[in-house]
């Protein structure tokens, strides 16, 4: 009689360690536009430090890509930037490989958001696609 309570005390203790060690997903304003693009829509792009990427598309729509790590030598090589699943449209950063063309570095996007048109203001001249 004791090994049900047993197994659903050890379920529930399973599940509160998951808890803790789960990372928080950030959440998104209301206000916040689609962040989803094709990739056979970018214009510009501008690599603003080894963790900032800036780039436009879908009608000069600024999109920023925060990288989880320094991506070293995207400032001396071009980027190439493919969908996971092949389709061409990236609405995350989860969905999105990022590669510097003559280094094979692997650049990790954490973030991919949709700049309002003050923000892209606020950018700096050097850092605007």
């Amino acid at each position: 009689m004791l090994r049900p309570f047993a197994l659903a005390a050890g379920a529930a203790a399973a599940v509160s360690a998951l808890a803790v060690t789960l990372p928080v997903v950030e959440a998104q304003p209301a206000h916040a536009t689609s962040a989803c693009f094709y990739l056979r829509n970018m214009g510009a792009s501008r690599i603003a430090s080894p963790r900032d990427f800036y780039f436009r598309a879908d009608g000069g729509r600024v999109y920023h890509i925060e990288f989880g790590s320094d991506c070293l030598t995207a400032h001396t090589y071009p980027l190439i930037l493919r969908s996971v699943d092949n389709s061409g449209q990236i609405c995350s950063a989860v969905e999105l490989n990022v590669n510097v063309r003559d280094t094979g570095e692997s650049c990790i996007p954490t973030r991919l958001s949709v700049l309002t048109p003050d923000e892209v203001a606020a950018l700096p001249p050097n850092a605007r696609p």
